[in-house]
C-alpha cells in the first residue's frame, strides 16, 4: 500500500517515540538499581567492557590465540550476565529489569527487521492513514445516550408504527450493532429524509466500534470521492482506496450528494462491490429512498445495496428544524 509523506512522517516519529520511550524508561530503572545496589553497576561496566576487549582480540595476528581470547571473553561475559540476572531476580527485581520495554520487540522499535519493513511499522501507517481520513469526522461529538426519541412524533402511526417506535427500533438495533460488532457484521443502509438522526446513530455506531479496537473510517461521500478523484488523477499522494477497502468498518455518510461522474459511480461501486467481496461490513446513510438510489445510480450500484444491506428506513421530521 502506497502512503504519502505526511503520513510516513508521521509514523517516523511515532517509532522514534517508542524508541526514546523504552530506552528512557530503562535508564531510569537502571539509574534506580545503580543506586540501592553498586554491584549491579560494577557487574554493567564489567560488561560494557567487553566490547572494547573485542575490539583489542581481533587485532591479535595468530587465528589460533584469537580464537582461544574469543571464546574465553565470550564465557566470561555470558558468566557476568548470569550474575547480573540471578542478582536482579534475588532483589526481587525481573531478570530483565534493566532491558528496555518495547513497543515491538521483534525489530526492537527501528521500524525494520532483517533489512524488511517490520509488521508494527506496516499497522501503524496503515492507523495513521485511517485517522487522517477521519481527522474532519466529530467521531466523538454523537452516542447513543444523547439520542433523544423525544424529537420524533407518538400519535402519527394511523394504525402502524409511530415515528417514535420505528426510531427506538432503529436505534436499539443500531446499539446492538455496535455492541456486537464484529468483521462478520451485516452491512446496513441508513436512509429517509434529511435530519431524522441518521449521521448521529451512524457516528454514535463508529464511536463504539472503534473503542473495541476496530478500524473505521467515517466520511462523506463527496469527501470520499472527490479525495480518490484527486488521487486517481495523481493531483494529490496516498493510497485512499485501499485503506477503504481494507478498514474494519467503512461509513459513508451522505450518499447521493457527491458530483456525479462517470469516474465516481465507478468508483462508488467498487468499493461497495470490493467490500462485499471481501465481506467487509460497510454502512451507507442517504436522503434518498430506494427509488432515488435506482435513479441515480446503476443497476450494479443499486442492486448490491438493496440486495446485500440491511435497510434501515428512518421516520419522523426534520429533527434540527425542531430543535431551532
Amino acid at each position: 500500500m502506497k502512503y504519502n509523506a505526511s503520513t510516513v512522517e508521521k509514523a517516523n516519529a511515532e517509532m522514534e517515540l517508542r524508541r526514546n520511550k523504552a530506552e528512557t524508561d530503562a535508564a531510569v530503572r537502571r539509574a534506580e538499581v545503580y543506586r540501592k545496589y553498586p554491584e549491579v553497576k560494577t557487574i554493567d561496566d564489567k560488561i560494557a567492557s567487553a566490547s572494547l576487549e573485542f575490539i583489542r582480540i581481533m587485532t591479535v595476528a595468530d587465528p589460533v590465540e584469537r580464537k582461544r581470547q574469543l571464546d574465553a571473553l565470550q564465557t566470561e561475559n555470558l558468566e557476568m550476565q548470569r550474575m547480573q540476572r540471578e542478582f536482579l531476580t534475588g532483589c526481587g527485581y525481573s531478570a530483565d529489569w534493566l532491558e528496555p520495554r518495547w513497543f515491538c520487540p521483534k525489530c526492537r522499535d527501528t521500524g525494520t527487521r532483517g533489512g524488511k519493513v517490520c509488521g508494527c511499522y506496516e499497522t501503524l501507517l496503515r492507523q495513521i492513514a485511517y485517522r487522517e481520513l477521519c481527522e474532519s469526522s466529530p467521531l466523538d461529538l454523537c452516542s447513543f445516550d444523547d439520542f433523544d426519541l423525544g424529537y420524533y412524533p407518538d400519535n402519527d402511526g394511523n394504525g402502524g408504527l409511530s415515528s417514535r417506535a420505528v426510531m427506538k427500533s432503529i436505534r436499539d438495533y443500531c446499539r446492538m450493532y455496535a455492541e456486537d460488532f464484529s468483521p462478520e457484521s451485516p452491512n446496513l443502509l441508513m436512509y429517509g429524509s434529511t435530519g431524522l438522526g441518521k449521521t448521529h446513530l451512524s457516528l454514535s455506531i463508529a464511536g463504539e466500534v472503534i473503542k473495541k479496537g476496530f478500524t473505521v473510517i467515517y466520511d462523506s461521500c463527496p469527501n470520499m470521492t472527490s479525495r480518490l478523484e484527486d488521487e486517481h488523477f495523481r493531483r494529490a499522494d496516498g493510497d485512499t482506496s485501499e485503506s477503504l477497502l481494507e478498514c474494519d468498518l467503512l461509513i459513508i455518510d451522505d450518499l447521493g450528494t457527491e458530483f456525479l461522474s462517470q469516474f465516481t459511480v465507478s468508483a462508488i461501486y467498487n468499493i461497495i462491490n470490493t467490500r462485499l467481496l471481501r465481506r467487509k461490513p460497510t454502512i451507507i446513510s442517504t436522503n434518498l429512498d430506494i427509488g432515488g438510489i435506482q435513479d441515480r445510480y446503476s443497476e450494479r450500484i443499486a442492486s448490491r445495496i438493496i440486495g446485500e444491506y440491511t435497510l434501515l428506513k428512518f421516520a419522523g421530521k426534520d429533527v434540527r428544524q425542531l430543535r431551532k
